[in-house]
């Protein structure tokens, strides 16, 4: 970059600086804003190759004033380009994340009530307009097409009437331009493509992502005191387990979506840096923590530890359970838990370490995660905890809250809430006066303190994308203009965030995307099941010391634990559709009882001793059990516990829990906590780190042809990336789509082929095992990329009411003037129609005659039917599959062979059935298919509303001709002609996808696909994406 005066004669532009008109970058001259551009986030950008490359494809457009539409892989730069830009020239930018209940006024603008009057706010592409900025549309896919039209003018004449105001134009002031993000729409859940109508209008530019040259580059810039050979480690790491990601080897029992690019690697070298020796811990806290089960953490484990011996850093390894300690230094404000060092600000900091300890059992089970939560907030990272819904993630928040002396904003997100509720909007204030009210995260951002957005798992993307400025590095977010501020309101420091949701447990739940996912560190928060750390939470709860009072600790644990294991197993709540859950909620409410009882000891006697505690177990176990006989059991099991114990020593350890009520004392801290800074403290390490390596041979890897892009040399036969591949531009091959490193779908095929047995038998040769473990990766990119293509539109209903929270300025302006009524509430809602899709009927037609039979293409069709059946069955729409031929090979039957039927339940007996059907029994002559279609047609319901017929076959006849002129023109092709036509008047949409070069279906179908052996790989995306676009045209409800 170079900074260059204006030549003379040359006229400047408004906006130059007189010094320095022009700086130059990638070979171009940028123009320099006069005046204040305002605040630009701060980005680190390291100028790579690959950066240069996505630079030199988005400034000439954008000096051009073309409309740009940046898209590409999460974490690949696609802010971080334009605010780099604009911060070396200068520029002023506006950032507004889109989502589903984005409406023209949050962009245009609307009036807001001051004093004097109603005055009208420039929302933020107005805004941008009058300024000249750059105005970058995060995220514009997320919004309604409707939406976005509202702003054609802008895109095509550069102009805006405020519609929404005074009906006023305005016209951009120069420098003003439009750049649009989106990740792509394959690959990333939520993502829908933008209509043509609206994305012609934008140069679409795809950003390349890094490869791992470059990517070892960037961290070696940011990050210098690491060495490059340990920096080469951990992006093969990373490379590593994203591919066990995109090849499902992990993470498909969490059924939730994982990531990992540079953020994840900029994460762990921050934390690195300066402390070497923690490696391994690091790696788990980044890569293995996200993940629910330990036969994924147990793979993830071997895969990390496999790429460490083998490039010489085994010593780090470490397989020893490690002791977390506590250090606390009052004097020197500042807490280490394990690895992790927080300071301790404020003069009242003895007390809040104290408090915070004391209101948090931290037992055993509860160190890990609080050590990898404060490192991480050590880092000032997003933290996203994740659990069972026996679990209360929210408590390490708020633990890390008392311990900082920061007030919890907590923000419950659900479904069906609107942005305004979270961010704010006008309210009554007073009986004629209306202003701007905070929702609860703009107060949070006010205020400062800890973020706790809760429910993360119910609230629709409308809410959760919104978010998205705020959770990456500008660390803002951007307030509607009613509000009256043009600034994003910036997250204080010392702020932190944290983000609560439960597991997600079947696949028709919603849950985060992927992208949203990466904006964090998450963690699985396991239950507290130990009979250590639970004893300690009983201890804590009723302020026993520990060792204290250890037959009332003892019976109360125990019984939990039995309650526990029966409900567990079945053996009571065996016949309810939902088993009974018992955890800490159930246990600290049976504490609390006891300790209540403890509270009134007049005349406790060891009897009613015995009443209480039975009472308390009823109330937090027993009573919720439906069935007579199992509670019977349960109380039962409670009497002989306490038959067992002596209730004179129980009633003596009451009374010491009865002192303690009454005194008011605070719970004791449990766990070891060091206060003597002098024997116990860790001085921080300072200066370069020292990293240990082994001297041993690396393996060099194999030399394969790979794209440019891509490297020559590779780590292993399957670490495929590159301008080829899943990996490139977070598009894969075209049309495909992924993660940062993937896979190729052409080596998956070649892959089943070698697994293929002899094919005299016609038939595919392999079990359903071996083919899911196969294509498992194609099935769900598949299943990922356009599970949402079938998703209902979302509905944006204007409606004003008399009643209501949120005041429309405009309608309250009319009925101050007398020429509206009293409707001034907003009460718009973001509709989603669930029922949109019943009485849709799909059948799949498969013409099974050995004429047919290849690898490429009954393979390709059997992928495609069995990814389409996935994304059907989501939606809840019933499909049906079907083989015909001539079995005997006798010219006398045509032989129908029903795979599933329409009315059949998918599961996994069904998947079975379809699978075998569809692998098996290619052996039969081809016939006549004109013959079959009159039969075909009645195999829809009577309560089918849309009926589609996909009829997959070369369209051939029973006997091929040699020539396409003689296979069009024969009697075959003339009679399924007439009859498709038919069936066509009758309602019936009809699907062809011909198989093979000639290409007949499209002589024959309206709509039609054509598969040959270029582009066989494709059909299960072609065929999904066809089938949608089918459902979306013809289907009324």
């Amino acid at each position: 970059m170079r900074l260059l005066d204006s030549p003379r004669g040359e006229q400047k532009e408004p906006g130059m600086s007189d010094s320095v008109d022009f700086i130059e970058l990638e070979g171009l001259r940028l123009p320099v804003f006069q005046g204040d551009p305002g605040w630009i986030p701060q980005t680190d950008i390291v100028l790579t190759p690959a950066t240069r490359a996505n630079l030199r494809k988005i400034l000439p457009p954008l000096l051009r004033g073309h409309n740009l539409l940046l898209v590409g892989d999460a974490g690949v730069g696609k802010n971080a380009l334009i605010y780099y830009i604009n911060a070396l020239r200068k520029h002023p930018t506006i950032r507004y994340s889109f989502n589903e209940d984005t409406l023209p006024e949050d962009l245009v603008g609307s009036y807001r009530i001051q004093p004097g009057g109603f005055v009208w706010s420039d929302g933020a592409l107005s805004a941008a307009l009058r300024q000249g900025a750059t105005f970058v549309a995060d995220e514009m896919n997320l919004a309604s097409p409707e939406v976005l039209k509202r702003f054609q003018s802008v895109f095509t004449e550069r102009r805006l009437q405020i519609l929404e105001g005074d009906g006023s134009v305005i016209e951009p002031h120069r420098g003003f331009s439009f750049v649009a993000t989106q990740n792509p729409s394959e690959g990333f859940e939520g993502r829908k493509p933008l209509p043509r109508e609206i994305q012609k209008y934008f140069t679409t530019v795809y950003l390349d992502p890094y490869p791992d040259e470059e990517l070892v580059s960037i961290l070696a810039g940011l990050y210098n005191a690491i060495p490059e050979d340990v920096l080469r480690t951990i992006v093969r790491i990373c490379r590593s387990v994203e591919e066990l990601v995109v090849r499902k080897k992990v993470g498909t029992r969490d059924l939730e979506r994982f990531h990992f690019n540079l953020r994840n690697l900029k994460r762990l070298a921050a934390r690195l840096e300066e402390q070497p020796e923690h490696l391994m811990l690091e790696l788990n806290d980044i890569f293995i923590r996200p993940f629910r089960t330990e036969e994924d953490r147990a793979l993830l484990r071997e895969t990390i530890e496999d790429v460490l011996k083998e490039d010489g850093f085994a010593s780090y390894i470490s397989k020893a359970k490690r002791r977390i300690e506590i250090h606390v230094d009052i004097e020197g404000g500042r807490i280490d838990i394990g690895r992790a060092r927080l300071p301790l600000l404020g003069s009242d900091r003895q007390e809040r370490v104290e408090r915070a300890l004391g209101n948090f059992a931290l037992v055993p089970a509860r160190l890990d995660v609080a050590e990898a939560v404060a490192r991480s907030l050590q880092f000032k990272e997003n933290v996203l905890l994740e659990s069972d819904a026996d679990v209360e993630p929210d408590a390490y928040a708020r633990f890390f809250a008392d311990l900082a002396g920061l007030p919890v904003h907590a923000i419950s997100l659900s479904r069906g809430m609107h942005t305004s509720d979270v961010l704010g909007g006008l309210k009554p204030a007073g009986r004629d006066q209306v202003e701007w009210v905070d929702g609860p995260l703009t107060d949070g951002l006010r205020s400062g303190g800890v973020l706790l957005i809760q429910g993360l798992e119910a609230a629709g993307p409308e809410l959760v994308e919104k978010m998205n400025m705020l959770m990456d590095d500008a660390r803002a977010m951007s307030l509607p203009a009613e509000s009256g501020e043009s600034e994003p309101l910036k997250l204080k420091d010392g702020a932190h965030v944290f983000g609560v949701k439960y597991y997600r447990l079947q696949k028709t739940t919603p849950t985060v995307s992927r992208a949203f996912r990466n904006r964090f560190s998450a963690f699985v928060v396991p239950p507290v099941v130990d009979a250590e750390s639970l004893r300690g939470i009983i201890e804590h709860a009723l302020s026993l010391e520990e060792g204290e009072g250890s037959s009332l600790t003892t019976l109360i644990l125990q019984y939990h634990v039995f309650a526990r294991t029966k409900a567990e197993k079945r053996e009571i709540g065996a016949t309810r559709m939902q088993p009974y859950r018992y955890g800490l909620t159930n246990l600290l409410r049976f504490v609390d009882l006891v300790g209540w009882a403890a509270a009134e000891p007049e005349n406790l006697t060891a009897e009613k001793l015995r009443e209480a505690i039975s009472e308390g177990a009823s109330i937090a176990y027993i009573n919720e059990i439906g069935d007579p006989p199992e509670r019977q059991m349960m109380l039962q099991a409670l009497e002989k516990m306490l038959d067992g114990t002596d209730l004179n020593t129980l009633l003596r350890e009451f009374e010491s829990v009865s002192k303690k009520k009454s005194l008011n004392l605070k719970p004791p801290v449990k766990g070891k906590v060091n206060w003597n800074q002098e024997e116990h403290w860790r001085d921080a390490t300072t200066g370069k780190a020292s990293w240990n390596r082994e001297p041993q041979k690396l393996k060099k890897g194999i030399n394969i042809n790979t794209p440019e892009t891509g490297g020559s040399t590779k780590e292993g036969e399957d670490a495929w990336y590159g301008a080829d591949t899943k990996g490139n531009k977070g598009a894969g091959e075209p049309g495909q789509g992924g993660g940062a490193w993937g896979y190729r779908t052409e080596e998956l095929y070649k892959e089943f082929l070698k697994k293929r047995r002899p094919l005299w038998s016609y038939n595919l040769g392999v079990s359903l095992e071996e083919f899911i473990e196969i294509f498992a990766p194609e099935l769900e990119r598949v299943s990922l990329d356009l599970e949402h293509l079938l998703d209902p539109d979302v509905q944006i209903r204007r409606r004003h009411r008399a009643e209501g929270s949120r005041v429309d300025a405009r309608k309250y302006l009319s009925y101050l003037s007398g020429k509206g009524d009293d409707r001034i509430f907003d009460k718009t809602t973001i509709r989603i129609d669930e029922d949109r899709l019943r009485g849709v009927e799909v059948l799949f037609a498969l013409n099974k005659g050995r004429r047919i039979f290849n690898f490429e293409y009954s393979v390709a069709v059997l992928v495609a039917i069995m990814s389409a059946a996935e994304i059907l069955d989501t939606h809840h729409i019933a499909f049906g599959a079907i083989g015909y031929s001539d079995l005997t090979n006798q010219k006398i039957d045509i032989d129908l062979q029903w795979h599933k039927l329409i009315d059949d339940t998918w599961g996994p007996e069904r998947q079975n059935e379809l699978f075998h059907g569809l692998a098996a029994d290619w052996h039969g002559d081809t016939v006549s298919e004109f013959q079959i279609l009159d039969e075909l047609s009645t195999m829809f319901s009577a309560d089918a509303k849309t009926r589609i017929l996909v009829m997959s076959s070369d369209f051939r006849g029973a006997r091929a001709r040699v020539t396409v002129e003689k296979d069009l023109s024969s009697r075959d092709t003339r009679e399924l002609k007439e009859q498709i036509d038919r069936l066509e008047s009758r309602g019936i949409v009809m699907l062809g996808v011909g198989l093979g070069p000639r290409n007949l279906s499209q002589a024959l179908f309206r709509h039609h696909l054509s598969i040959t052996d270029v582009n066989y790989t494709s059909l299960p995306s072609m065929l999904a994406q066809e089938i949608s676009s089918l459902i979306h045209r013809y289907h009324e409800i």
